[in-house]
């Protein structure tokens, strides 16, 4: 006879959950007991994880925990391919449920609350079912400080793109409707650093069944935060860029306001050579000029295209790609500003339309020829 701690097994399994992983070897067995010890239904057909090529051994303890489970447990390794929204996105297009999940693997979400979530989306037919932080609370426990002020600042600028307001719309805890996702997987980035804000930001203006569930946010069970500056970031990039309505494409942002630094570094070194070495003119610029291009190229490297980044041997080519693509940069910026001075306009709106050309220029020659994202 069955007890009610065991799993029924009449029950079809109709759930896959996708978990992005990187260096999470420490919090798999956790996440993979929590959900097991909770799925006493037997809805789970199969875990996903998707790692990103992680240095601790993860994938390889994943799979140690084939035949250990309930359900399926499957590890979509990824080598040259990296970011969050890419995963979930591969994760959920290798389900065979109609309803998907996706999780932190960290031990954040519980699945205690992920069972919640599918009770109410199979109570409302809902298109996606997302796990909020803050839909009836203001604040959590283990989410206070800075995390805390960057999600509710983030939430409230999503909610402006959105034209919604939603308690959590960058909560990384969801259920969605796989079909629907299919609908607009090849339309969101990948790039972007929260694929639930590109799915909701593309069905904004579409009849969609949209619920939200309280989830309790637990403390990271081991390994260290992703959190860091370069997530904020990408975030400010994916917004900028679906605010403009792509008018501005994704990390051309951060490879201009890169290009303003370089100018500062440009002015700082031209000066410190004249002033300070009493070098000559022209060799004080070529001095201050490839300093700018070196600054530049790294912070490219560090930031813009992080995701893409040269090391070693590839680091000294794409600085001297980085090179040459600023030399026809700064070609078309003369020889634009140069056209439009000869017609008659001035010199001010010639200047910057020289700058912008240029700037231009350069970003589309870096990121296919440099960087080759």
């Amino acid at each position: 006879m069955r007890t009610e701690d065991q799993p029924d097994k009449r029950q079809q399994p109709m759930l896959c959950v996708v978990l992005p992983t990187y260096n999470e070897i420490d919090n798999i067995g956790h996440v993979i007991s929590d959900i097991a010890s909770h799925d006493v239904k037997g809805r789970v057909k199969r875990l996903i994880f998707v790692d990103d090529n992680s240095s601790d051994g993860t994938a390889g303890f994943i799979k140690s925990f084939k035949d250990a489970t309930p359900f399926d447990i499957v590890c979509l390794e990824r080598i040259g391919r990296m970011g969050l929204s890419s995963a979930i996105a591969e994760g959920i297009m290798a389900a065979d449920t109609d309803l998907v999940a996706v999780m932190d693997c960290d031990g954040q979400h519980r699945a205690r609350d992920l069972f919640a979530m599918l009770d109410t989306a199979l109570a409302t037919d809902a298109d996606i079912v997302i796990g909020s932080r803050f839909k009836d609370v203001r604040s959590q426990d283990s989410h206070g400080g800075l995390r805390d002020r960057l999600s509710k600042v983030g939430n409230r600028l999503a909610n402006l793109m959105l034209g919604h307001e939603l308690s959590d719309p960058l909560t990384g805890f969801f259920i969605i409707k796989r079909a629907g996702f299919r609908d607009v997987a090849r339309l969101a980035s990948g790039s972007g650093f929260k694929i639930l804000l590109d799915y909701l930001f593309y069905y904004r203006k579409r009849p969609i069944r949209l619920e939200e569930v309280q989830i309790t946010f637990e403390p990271r069970h081991g390994g260290e935060s992703k959190l860091d500056t370069r997530i904020v970031l990408e975030f400010a990039d994916q917004l900028i860029n679906r605010l403009s309505q792509g008018l501005i494409p994704e990390r051309f942002f951060f490879f201009a306001l890169t290009g303003a630094l370089g100018i500062a570094v440009h002015m700082l070194t031209a000066y410190g050579l004249l002033a300070l070495a009493g070098l000559p003119f022209r060799i004080a610029i070529i001095g201050a000029t490839l300093t700018a291009m070196v600054f530049n190229f790294s912070l490219n490297n560090r930031i813009t295209f992080r995701r893409f980044r040269l090391r070693g041997l590839a680091w000294i080519r794409g600085l001297g790609g980085f090179i040459l693509v600023c030399s026809v940069g700064a070609a078309a910026n003369v020889g634009v500003a140069g056209y439009l001075n000869d017609h008659d306009n001035s010199w001010q709106i010639s200047a910057l339309a020289g700058v912008i050309v240029g700037t231009v220029f350069n970003f589309v020659l870096s990121r296919h020829f440099v960087w080759k994202t």
